[in-house]
């Protein structure tokens, strides 16, 4: 009993030794520790080194828990291997208690570092935590949590932030915030343009530096951001006219910033507004593009100068690459043409925007309806009209069979239009068959088939 007890206290003697020795651990004096600690680990860490080089997670994981419960300020590799190391136990493990802990371990560690290497950035220690965090948990992150990691990490860095992709990160879970939550559409819109300033900032730093590539990123950076918020529907016009009101004249030499307002009060339909007519005159003396021509088209449609509309209409769709955007450039002067009921001019237009994108239904639909306004006008005889009503029909078949977005549109309108068709009887009476071929004279000029009803 005497040598159990004695044993008892040898022990319990030998815990107390440890733990004072771990209490007067000296991370900045001292971080291997002293003597035999000191050279345990040192070897720990050469052993832990070798195996997580070579990815051999499972033999750096004793050497590595041996550093980081021991000496954990004696190398910053303990937190570059470490979440390596768990995050490939994650990986394996199927137990989900086992994963949480290998999670957690994970977020520990970049906590750790934080604690023992405070000359390391916050925000950049704390943008590669949230990645991992994210990596590992997948769709089941949470959201909250990385908003308010990355938000730390903004605060901290501002226009430094490295890595820049953060600031995508972060407008993406503000963003899914703001969608789960319409309470927090004030909270996404002050985030924006937060952001964006920042954004701004890092890419005018990288040009001073003449860091090319840094800026280019930077850039498509932010033109993902822009366009997160442009279909993001929380900026509506007021709140976007407001933000840049003082910003087009300091700016004005700037094609990237001009375009970028442009562009977004364009998307929100703020194309009436003295903000994007002053930005679209600046950019288009600059450097004409698509962007500025449609700015200019729509203040002159708003001063009634038509003309000089359609001048930049056609400017527009000329100077733009998408053709798609080309395309519908020249349905929108197609529908003001129509508005004016200059018939010829906007089948024109129409057929020009085939041109550029054939698959545009709209266009056929337009042309279906030119064709449909203009039935009385066409054929001296009255009775005819119906010819015309087959030709509109065949501009709506040829718009479902190229566009399918428009199909119900354009099936609706075949029902309306076959409503006016000829009679068999009036057929018969002027000499007209079903199924035969006619031409539809004058500003339409065009063949086709008859259909009775």
């Amino acid at each position: 009993m005497k040598k159990l007890l004695l044993a008892t206290f040898f022990a319990l003697g030998s815990i107390i030794a440890i733990n004072a020795q771990k209490a007067g651990y000296d991370p900045v004096n001292a971080p291997y520790g002293h003597g035999e600690d000191s050279v345990k680990c040192r070897m720990n860490l050469s052993l832990m080194s070798t195996s997580a080089k070579a990815e051999n997670y499972k033999d750096a994981l004793a050497p590595w828990t041996d550093v980081f419960e021991n000496c954990p300020a004696s190398s910053k590799n303990i937190y570059i291997y470490g979440p390596r190391i768990f995050k490939s136990l994650y990986v394996a493990e199927a137990d989900a208690t086992k994963k949480k802990e290998y999670l957690d371990k994970v977020m520990d560690i970049y906590d750790k570092r934080l604690q023992y290497f405070k000359d390391d950035v916050k925000g950049t220690v704390l943008a590669y935590k949230t990645y991992d965090y994210m990596e590992l948990l997948e769709g089941a992150a949470d959201t909250g949590l990385i908003y308010e990691w990355l938000g730390e990490a903004m605060t901290e860095m501002k226009d430094k932030m490295d890595p820049t992709n953060a600031y995508s990160y972060y407008m993406i879970a503000s963003l899914t915030l703001f969608r789960n939550d319409e309470t927090k559409k004030d909270q996404y819109i002050n985030d924006y343009f937060t952001i964006t300033g920042y954004v701004d900032q890092a890419i005018a730093a990288a040009n001073e530096a003449s860091d090319q590539a840094n800026a280019e990123y930077l850039g498509l950076v932010k033109d993902g951001i822009v366009q997160g918020f442009i279909n993001s529907g929380a900026g509506d016009c007021k709140t976007l006219t407001e933000y840049y009101a003082d910003k087009v004249e300091p700016n004005k030499d700037n094609k990237e910033f001009l375009t970028e307002i442009v562009t977004a009060l364009g998307s929100v339909g703020c194309r009436d507004t003295d903000i994007y007519f002053t930005a679209s005159e600046f950019l288009h003396q600059m450097e004409p593009s698509a962007a500025s021509a449609i700015g200019l088209a729509s203040k002159s449609l708003r001063d009634k100068d038509y003309d000089t509309a359609i001048k930049y209409y056609e400017e527009a769709a000329s100077l733009e690459e998408d053709k798609a955007k080309a395309s519908d450039y020249m349905l929108q002067l197609a529908g003001i043409f129509s508005n004016q009921r200059n018939f010829p001019k906007a089948k024109q237009a129409a057929n020009e925007a085939l041109q550029y994108n054939p698959n545009n239904g709209d266009a056929y639909i337009l042309i279906a309806q030119l064709y449909a306004s203009s039935a009385d006008n066409v054929f001296a005889e009255k009775e005819k009209r119906g010819l015309v009503f087959c030709a509109a029909v065949d501009k709506l078949q040829r718009a479902r069979s190229v566009d399918p977005s428009v199909s119900a549109k354009a099936s609706g309108l075949i029902n309306t239009y076959s409503a006016y068709f000829m009679d068999t009887e009036t057929a018969f009476m002027m000499g007209i068959k079903a199924g035969e071929s006619v031409f539809i004279p004058g500003w339409i000029g065009e063949t086709t088939t008859v259909r009775l009803k």
